[in-house]
């Protein structure tokens, strides 16, 4: 079964990709949820900064993993279907706006700041 595969310490290092459509983003509603950073304001602060750099990076909804015909697509979507502000990246090609992205084993990619590993 594919997955995504992240190496951060807030997060789950693999995720399972078991539904047809999955949505990752910042809100905990998502399938997939990139912790918000403000759930880490009791750490130091030398280390929100760091996450607050990383994590913001990501939008509440920010893109749209589907499976279908036997393989997986990507798109960027953002928040209120114009895109995320800081885009949605396969192997450092930014993604185009609701367009989908053929995905392969291997491939990186980078959900504003976030990266992960898709394999399959």
């Amino acid at each position: 079964m594919a997955k995504l595969i992240f190496d951060y310490p807030f997060m789950e290092k693999e995720y399972i990709l078991d539904k047809d459509e999955i949505y990752i983003g910042r809100l905990a509603t998502n399938d997939l949820s990139i912790p918000d950073y403000k759930i880490f304001k009791k750490l130091p602060v030398i280390t929100q900064k760091e996450l607050l750099n990383l994590l913001t990076k990501v939008s509440r909804r920010h893109a749209k993993i589907t499976f279908k015909n036997g393989k997986y697509y990507i798109q960027d979507i953002g928040t209120k279907g114009v895109g995320s502000k800081y885009g949605t990246y396969v192997n450092e090609v930014k993604l185009e706006v609701k367009k989908e992205y053929p995905l392969s084993p291997g491939d990186r990619i980078r959900f504003g700041s976030v990266e992960c590993i898709f394999e399959d």
